[in-house]
């Protein structure tokens, strides 16, 4: 059964301002790589691409270190943007292990190669982020912020909420260097 609820309020731009100065300030540098654009190619829950969740969760992720003054604010949302880095179709690109269990792996493995190595903590946030089912429990607030987030995420991408996110999506991105070339 797929549940779509209709007429969900779009969040504030105005309210959201600052999150997305910060979040900018932030993620600026990746929303604008090439490989990390790729992401909206890949479909991830139902109709929601992979780079609209990634931005979700980690624009969360942001709100709630404001929230509880979080040390290390920057590097808990860039590894929180990068969670799902796979950059695969999981949905018909099958492999050994289930993607449950693979995709984080595969995004550190990404991240490392790509952007070069990430500190044990952003790690582990990404590797435990799919915990419970995963075998890999947070070491750290980020890791549980992450995780935290990331079912509240892909719980409203299933129900079709997430959608109240849209106008803060396309905000950040039309502020950050995403459009450009």
């Amino acid at each position: 059964m797929n549940i779509k609820i209709k007429n969900v309020k779009p969040m504030d731009l105005e309210k959201e301002r600052v999150y997305i100065n910060k979040y900018l300030d932030i993620n600026r540098d990746l929303l604008s790589d090439t490989l990390v654009k790729s992401m909206a190619q890949y479909r991830h829950h139902g109709e929601i691409n992979t780079l609209y969740h990634s931005v979700y969760v980690s624009y969360c992720v942001l709100k709630m270190c404001c929230t509880l003054n979080a040390a290390n604010t920057a590097d808990i949302v860039r590894a929180s943007l990068l969670h799902d880095f796979y950059l695969y179709e999981w949905y018909t690109e099958k492999h050994d292990e289930n993607h449950i269990f693979y995709h984080p792996k595969e995004s550190v493995k990404n991240i490392e190669e790509y952007f070069g190595r990430i500190t044990s903590k952003q790690k582990n946030m990404i590797l435990a982020h799919m915990f419970p089912l995963s075998k890999k429990m947070p070491g750290s607030l980020g890791a549980w912020m992450l995780t935290a987030a990331d079912k509240y995420c892909a719980t409203q991408d299933y129900f079709s909420i997430s959608a109240r996110f849209s106008a803060v999506y396309d905000e950040i991105l039309r502020k950050s260097d995403y459009y450009a070339g």
